[in-house]
């Protein structure tokens, strides 16, 4: 109607301008500002077999001109979206014309009415996507990205996907997947991760290629925890990997300076060395029973199982692993017994666990028998083997066993990590051994094992315990000649013990060691000081302590004790003095 009505008023105002040229003009233009509707350009682009910039500026001049509503520019790739029967690739390559031309004539209108919206974007990339055009759909798809960088990736996606949807029975899943090589490229390895986990969330489940593109993003990134949870999503959406995805996944172990320790561990439980995949999917295990997450890790071990991604033996001593984690000795029992059942030799790694789970509930006894048996069996115990008895031990104050099973360790020439170190250290020092403390440290440095913080102030205590401050100031001057910056628990563990041996005057020169190296003393530290002075009845530096904390930090405030401490130590001195004469 709007057409016939546009071409009737043509004719009339040519009638009255008796055929000039004026009223011809007029009567074109009406023409062509009627037929620049949504649903004339799409019909146009759809059957036009190559639609140019020229073309469309002869076809539609009021639109080329700026004059195009708000919304047309999606309604037109809208409609050429949900058009199943069209030749894709000729409609695609006019619609990717339509949408520059479009954006062309705004930009050069005086006052453009409309603009390149993010739904534009999301539906020619669909339909891109849908035509092959995979380069055109990612360049696009990047430059969206990138335009539309201030949005939420969530809003991003929640706008791809309702592109998506509202193409209708045309939709393809193709540029769903190309979203996530599209943040790939970008090095956005988050974003990648975000688009996958959405994509899944709606029913369709990423590519292979598109985990991969993330994977490879991750770990371009050393966002290798990104890296885990996308290996764990294409895992748990039985989306299995490949050589690619192995071995990227191996890099990123390797790079983490795990992949040797998680291939010892496939070895103790097999045998022999296992081939990389085995190596990989262990790893990613390993990382779920670590976060004690074991019930999706034994749904996913059930899973490899049913591929065969992993080995009878290995899926089970893992998921005997993941109880042991968690304290569920009943289930881990049963397990190993059904893994007996199954035909699966119990191996070192599965004994290990009960050993640690054991030790860990205080039940070192019960350990101890489990160390037994497997040495009957023929099993070698390992570095975590007896580190696991020799932590059991010292916490149940089982000290010469403890240091049995440590001569047996460095007998076999493994070395035990600093955390079990430290806690060997911590039941001699309980026991008073600090001395036999200090030649187990001493030993062990001598394999390569470097101290940390912990170390030495696990070794002021005890020294503390046996009342030597000689051996406190030595075991300091050690840790300067390493170079380990003590921190204040450190330097309030050593001005404590000096204090505890009566050595106010070490104290007091630490405290000033303490200033010097900007380590800001604590309230308790500084009570710690008072208190020890006025016990010695030197009242005058006790006041100065105490001048000195609420001056240098108005937030420092003594405590209560401390304070009445130093009042009555103060009263009591002017009391007895003699009054002047």
């Amino acid at each position: 109607m709007a057409v016939r009505a546009a071409s009737c008023g043509g004719r009339a105002v040519a009638r009255r301008g008796g055929g000039g040229v004026l009223g011809r003009a007029l009567s074109s233009a009406l023409l062509c500002t009627a037929a620049a509707t949504p649903q004339h350009i799409s019909h146009y682009l759809a059957h036009q077999p190559r639609a140019t910039w020229e073309a469309l500026s002869a076809k539609f001049p009021a639109a080329g001109a700026g004059a195009v509503p708000h919304g047309h520019v999606d309604a037109v790739l809208l409609s050429l979206a949900r058009r199943p029967h069209a030749t894709t690739e000729p409609v695609a390559k006019n619609a990717l014309t339509f949408f520059h031309w479009s954006a062309a004539a705004v930009a050069s209108s005086s006052s453009p009415s409309t603009s390149y919206s993010l739904r534009s974007y999301c539906l020619l990339v669909h339909l891109l996507s849908r035509a092959a055009l995979f380069r055109d759909a990612s360049v696009l798809l990047e430059a969206a990205i990138a335009k539309h960088s201030s949005y939420p990736a969530s809003s991003f996606l929640d706008a791809f996907f309702a592109a998506y949807e509202d193409s209708g029975t045309a939709a393809t899943t193709r540029g769903l997947h190309l979203l996530v090589h599209a943040y790939a490229r970008l090095r956005l390895p988050g974003e990648a991760l975000e688009a996958c986990r959405y994509l899944a969330r709606r029913g369709v489940t990423p590519s292979l290629s598109a985990f991969n593109a993330a994977l490879q993003s991750a770990k371009r990134a050393g966002a290798f925890g990104v890296a885990w949870e996308v290996f764990e999503l294409m895992t748990q959406k039985r989306v299995y990997a490949d050589q690619s995805a192995v071995g990227l996944v191996v890099g990123i172990l390797s790079r983490e300076g795990k992949l040797v320790r998680t291939a010892a561990v496939v070895e103790r439980i097999h045998g022999k060395k296992c081939a990389p995949g085995i190596v990989a999917h262990v790893a990613l295990t390993l990382r779920m029973i670590e976060e004690e997450r074991v019930e999706q890790v034994i749904l996913l071990l059930k899973r490899m199982l049913q591929r065969n991604i992993l080995l009878d033996n290995i899926a089970y001593s893992l998921i005997v692993h993941a109880y042991c984690r968690i304290g569920d000795l009943k289930s881990a029992f049963e397990q190993r017994d059904d893994m007996v059942c199954r035909g699966c030799r119990l191996n070192a790694f599965v004994y290990t666990c009960l050993i640690r789970a054991h030790c860990c509930e205080g039940s070192t006894d019960k350990a101890v028998k489990f160390h037994q048996e497997m040495v009957s069996m023929g099993l070698r115990p390992y570095d975590a083997t007896y580190s696991h008895l020799i932590a059991g031990c010292f916490r149940e104050g089982m000290v010469q066993e403890g240091l049995a099973y440590f001569d047996n360790m460095l007998h076999e020439g493994f070395v035990p990590d600093i955390s079990r170190c430290n806690e060997m250290l911590d039941g001699l020092c309980n026991a008073g051994e600090v001395c036999k403390a200090n030649g187990l440290l001493t030993a062990i440095m001598d394999k390569g094992l470097v101290p940390d913080q912990d170390t030495y102030r696990i070794l002021i205590s005890g020294y503390v315990k046996a009342g030597d401050s000689e051996g406190i100031v030595k075991i300091y001057h050690e840790m300067e000649h390493r170079r380990l910056n003590p921190g204040v628990d450190v330097f309030t563990t050593l001005i404590r013990s000096l204090c505890q041996c009566g050595n106010l005057k070490e104290a007091d020169k630490y405290l000033a060691v303490m200033k010097k190296k900007a380590v800001a003393p604590t309230s308790d530290l500084y009570d710690l000081l008072i208190s020890s002075y006025c016990e010695k009845g030197n009242s005058k530096r006790a006041l100065w302590l105490y001048d000195m904390m609420i001056t240098e930090n108005e937030k420092l405030v003594p405590s209560a004790d401390s304070f009445m401490m130093l009042v009555r130590r103060v009263i009591k001195v002017k009391n007895s003095c003699p009054p002047d004469s």
